[in-house]
């Protein structure tokens, strides 16, 4: 849970959050317990579980944390999951 993720913030066709990173390849973040996202397809941010704004659409972002292998039955956001998959930890600006 050391290494680090560059990208953007962006939403699909499905209103699923995902990472962008270089060469436009898409990531699944899966956030902490109690993260959530306000807004819409053109504005958003990623609050945490104390409702702080964490992150925010289209803007650089430095995820700390590592990839898994596979979607485990008690995340949330099943749906969503395409791309690598991504265990969020640490959250900085890009």
């Amino acid at each position: 849970m050391e290494a680090l993720l560059r990208g953007t913030l962006a939403v699909d066709d499905q209103g699923c959050v995902h990472a962008k990173t270089t060469g436009d390849s898409v990531t699944t973040l899966v956030w902490p317990k109690g993260y959530t996202v306000k807004g819409d397809s053109k504005s958003f941010e990623v609050l945490d579980a104390s409702k702080n704004v964490v992150a925010r659409s289209g803007s650089p972002l430095a995820v700390g944390g590592g990839g898994a292998d596979s979607f485990q039955d008690t995340w949330t956001e099943r749906d969503c999951a395409k791309g690598r998959l991504w265990m969020v930890g640490a959250i900085g600006t890009g």
